[in-house]
């Protein structure tokens, strides 16, 4: 698993993003047949990867996700269908894999929140079509006679209520009655205030998101963690300038037993199992992985994340400096380990 997860899945990444730029490049363009064969090889062999690693993953995981239902279509397409070239939807497993980088961190997030908020962006939409609905049997019944070759019946009625709803206007279709020019111009301000309100449930959600991840530690939230309460100022403002903060998703382990202690770990929210023979749950302002920097030896257990969780990473070296400066972080860190090894 823990290789699964460092090597293979990020390869799987690029591998993902290859051929969705292979996708791109090759649509639209005779090869030749030399360069045509290659381009057959490449796909092949790539397909031929993606059905081993969705083998592991299925083996792994012991489920299968939403991601791992869309590569199984795309498996299936390929080898047995055909229809269409499906592997550009293979980019939301990219996503999925680098969804900790700092440069897909935002993206991610949004997805995330579209998906939070689909009731209640559904719930805005169903209202939209039902106006829809109706100012399309309006326009209808007021320019059918008219114009009976763009609203002699609803649904082409409806072509017209769209581009008025979502004040497009594309001009090709026009109300040519008083009432009619009256009721299009009030579906306009209807439409743009319809459509302003599934934009700010999102901007609202996505902004308290980002929030919950914000990179920035602040000196306030350092003094609230028990582990640092009794330092002086000074102290607490040079840690800052040393926690590296992370942010990662439910089931990430974040390191296994038998691994190299290098850095000490500190929550900031969400929460982390710690696998033992009687698991135990960490939360907010609780700190591990001191064990083995005190003792100088490995990991004695694997800590995975139980829910979403920013954690404040301070590397072995830095904490080696603190407490050299700082002996009552030592004596704290030693008490707590002393505690944990019983």
């Amino acid at each position: 698993m823990k290789f699964f997860d460092k090597y293979l899945n990020k390869f799987i990444g690029l591998l993902i993003i290859l051929n969705v730029l292979h996708q791109i490049l090759t649509s639209g363009y005779e090869l030749s047949d030399k360069n045509l064969y290659f381009s057959n090889i490449f796909v092949l062999v790539s397909f031929i990867i993606f059905i081993i690693e969705f083998i592991t993953r299925l083996i792994l995981e012991r489920k299968i996700s939403t991601l791992s239902a869309v590569d199984l279509i795309v498996i299936i397409n390929f080898f047995f269908l055909n229809f269409i070239d499906l592997r550009i939807f293979r980019i939301f497993r990219a996503y999925s894999i680098f969804s900790n980088h700092r440069i897909l961190l935002p993206t991610n997030t949004l997805l995330k929140t579209i998906w939070k908020q689909r009731l209640s962006i559904l719930g805005t939409q169903i209202v939209v079509f039902s106006l829809l609905l109706i100012f399309s049997v309006i326009i209808h019944f007021l320019e059918k006679d008219l114009q009976p070759e763009a609203f002699g019946n609803i649904l082409d009625s409806m072509w017209y209520g769209i581009a008025t709803l979502t004040t497009v206007g594309y001009g090709d279709v026009t109300p040519i009655t008083d009432l009619g020019k009256l009721i299009s111009s009030f579906a306009m301000f209807l439409g743009i205030a319809m459509f302003a309100l599934p934009a700010a449930i999102l901007a609202s959600a996505y902004y308290e998101d980002i929030q919950k991840r914000n990179f920035l530690v602040s000196l306030e939230a350092i003094t609230e963690i028990n582990l640092f309460s009794n330092l002086p100022i000074g102290a607490i403002t040079k840690i800052n300038s040393k926690l590296e903060p992370i942010v990662l998703p439910a089931k990430q382990i974040i390191f296994e037993k038998g691994d190299i202690a290098d850095a000490l770990y500190i929550i900031e929210f969400g929460s982390v199992q710690v696998e033992i023979e009687n698991p135990v749950i960490l939360g907010a302002g609780d700190f591990f992985g001191e064990t083995g920097l005190i003792s100088d030896a490995k990991r004695n257990a694997t800590i995975s994340v139980q829910e979403e969780a920013k954690l404040l990473r301070l590397s072995k070296d830095s904490l080696q400096e603190l407490t050299e400066e700082f002996s009552s972080l030592f004596e704290e860190l030693k008490l707590s380990a002393d505690n944990r090894t019983g």
